[in-house]
């Protein structure tokens, strides 16, 4: 009985054996030769050609806002005229005369503050750049302002002798440039007026007012109470020194 039992034991055993070596040429044979084995292959992320080949391209800088140039500031100094003075910048004698409101371009004194218009060299008048050297002559550099010739100052005319409110001598300067600080008026009983610091510029004139009143550049007051000139009496233009410059007969 045992016997017949491991007999067929071994029996099935080859039969299994045979039925697993048969399925498994089966599929070898199912099988096409030289087919790869497959085998997993990471993804990668492909970028565009016109991204990975095109660099990136600067921004353009923004613009510099262009300022506009400010005007000009220039202190008178001594022997400038305003002509000259609209020379060295640039400008035109009109033009300087209307932005500073000037009534007698003739009449400047010393420290006054004049208004240049813009768009111009910041260049002092009296004193323009040299330019480089290219090779070729040189621009002739701008002369700097002087007197046309020696001042001649004198009593033009006396008005309203005797009035006060309307008494008055004009005094021209019919010359150069002069200044008129220290210079007096006077006659023979002792009144005498004494010029403050005043430039006179040629073809220029000054009113001397014996009342009281402001002072400007072309009109000068006194601050007298009394009438200071009586007709037929003789009036005397002296300069600094007390040189006598012109007389004149009041009429």
């Amino acid at each position: 009985m045992r016997t017949r039992t491991w007999g067929t034991l071994t029996i099935a055993s080859i039969l299994i054996a045979a039925v697993v070596l048969m399925i498994l040429l089966f599929q070898e044979r199912a099988q096409p030769a030289g087919s790869p084995t497959a085998v997993p292959v990471a993804t990668l992320a492909l970028v565009p050609s016109d991204e990975a080949t095109t660099a990136p391209t600067a921004s353009p800088a923004a613009p510099t806002a262009t300022s506009t140039p400010a005007p000009l500031l220039y202190v008178v100094q001594p022997g400038d005229t305003l002509s000259g003075i609209a020379q060295a910048f640039g400008v035109s004698l009109q033009d300087l005369v209307a932005v500073n409101n000037i009534a007698n371009p003739n009449l400047l004194h010393v420290g006054q503050v004049l208004i240049v218009p813009p768009n111009i060299p910041p260049t002092h008048p009296t004193k323009p750049p040299t330019p480089a050297p290219t090779g070729g002559p040189l621009p002739t550099p701008l002369p700097t302002p002087t007197p046309s010739g020696p001042p001649l100052v004198e009593i033009g005319q006396v008005l309203g002798s005797g009035n006060l409110i309307a008494e008055v001598v004009i005094v021209r300067n019919r010359g150069g440039r002069a200044s008129l600080e220290g210079w007096t008026l006077s006659d023979a009983e002792g009144n005498t007026f004494v010029f403050p610091a005043l430039i006179l510029f040629e073809g220029a004139e000054v009113r001397v007012h014996s009342a009281a009143g402001v002072s400007t550049p072309t009109d000068l007051y006194w601050g007298r109470m009394t009438p200071a000139w009586n007709g037929g009496e003789l009036i005397a233009l002296r300069d600094a020194t007390g040189s006598v410059v012109d007389t004149y007969i009041v009429p």
